[in-house]
């Protein structure tokens, strides 16, 4: 016998089970949650504390959901008994949803860390690396735990930068769209599509607004003015040089704009997904793309599994790898949607944020 109770609350889906998933009762789980699958979500819950037994039938049906609800909306389980935690864990589920209430546990299992730059690693106020961050990165890596820059800047920028002064893994950056080993050799990338490059181009040339184009080794300015002037002091950022598009890939585009033009950009650019990190500075990606992707690609790379990763963040480009990470943190000055979609919310990174999470879950 099963129960089935769902609600939805603003972007959330919450799912109360009670008895059995089997064979015989799948189908009444599935016909309760497949009404939602054409939703949007930023977490689905799912709460197991009367679930007694799942089966094959019921992993299927969360594995509809997977695939319906996207691969970087978590779906997460609450309460769970030993017996499904041990159906999970034989199935390797872990890479399907998150064990709430293991979160803690399941950070003993933690083997790399994905961290952004501004406002995570490095402070806006400062323009420094806490020094408390320096220490806690560097106890991380004597207990054999990789460390890994994932960022919107690309590699030419970072250098500029105080977080280039200590050892990382790797650097996922244009946000995870092109992939670098610890030696800065690329190892996987993904451009935005070439159809949708001419329409970006396009935008370039016209100039009407401040565009960038990134390719994997430069990237060019159209014009600058006092929006990027203004917008790149505030983020230590440099200004790129005003070039020429000369035909290269292209993995990911800035444009320096206020909200109108954003919406216009948002809505005409079917290939690609925008994300801030300034109130007058955005990126363009491959929709195909993102931090997650990046994070996905250096998991393969090193043989590593969901379930084994940690990310921080405090933006809105850090969304997709803060849902997707075994264990995502927040920064205490994230903006709140991050707040709301990670698994636990630190001090400011002035206050010794990464110090204080890694801290918290044992991991230093």
């Amino acid at each position: 016998m099963l129960k089935v109770a769902t609600n939805k609350d603003n972007q959330e889906l919450h799912i109360v089970l009670e008895g059995r998933i089997d064979s015989n009762t799948a189908l009444q789980f599935e016909d309760a949650v497949k009404e939602y699958f054409q939703n949007k979500f930023i977490s689905v819950n799912l709460d197991c504390e009367k679930l007694d037994f799942i089966s094959s039938a019921g992993l299927r049906v969360l594995l509809q959901m997977r695939k319906a609800f996207g691969e970087y909306v978590p779906i997460k389980a609450f309460h769970v008994n030993e017996g499904v935690k041990s159906v999970f864990d034989l199935t390797g589920f872990e890479d399907v949803i998150t064990i709430a209430s293991m979160q803690e546990a399941s950070s003993k299992k933690i083997k790399a860390v994905f961290f952004d730059v501004d406002g995570t690693l490095l402070s806006q106020k400062t323009k420094q690396v806490p020094e408390s961050t320096k220490e806690a990165l560097a106890l991380l890596r004597k207990n054999g735990i990789m460390t890994i820059i994932c960022t919107g800047r690309m590699i030419a920028e970072l250098e500029n930068l105080p977080v280039m002064e200590l050892p990382f893994d790797g650097y996922l950056t244009l946000n995870g769209n092109l992939c670098l080993d610890k030696n800065k050799k690329m190892f996987a990338g993904n451009e935005i599509a070439p159809q949708e490059v001419e329409v970006l181009v396009r935008i370039f040339k016209a100039s009407k607004i401040p565009f960038v184009l990134n390719g994997a080794e430069k990237r060019y300015i159209n014009y600058v003015d006092n929006v990027v002037i203004d917008t790149q002091a505030s983020t230590n950022g440099t200004i790129p040089d005003i070039g020429e598009y000369s035909g290269e890939k292209i993995y990911q585009c800035l444009a320096f704009v206020h909200d109108k033009e954003r919406l216009m950009l948002d809505n005409m650019l079917d290939e690609c997904s925008i994300t801030s990190w300034n109130d007058t500075g955005i990126d363009i990606i491959s929709k195909q793309g993102g931090k997650a992707h990046g994070i996905e690609k250096f998991l393969i790379q090193y043989n590593l599994r969901r379930g084994e990763t940690m990310a921080f963040g405090d933006g809105e480009n850090d969304m997709d790898m803060i849902q997707y990470v075994g264990v995502g943190v927040a920064m205490g000055n994230a903006i709140n949607d991050l707040k709301k979609a990670a698994d636990y919310v630190t001090t400011d990174i002035d206050d010794d944020g990464i110090y204080n999470a890694l801290k918290h879950f044992e991991l230093i």
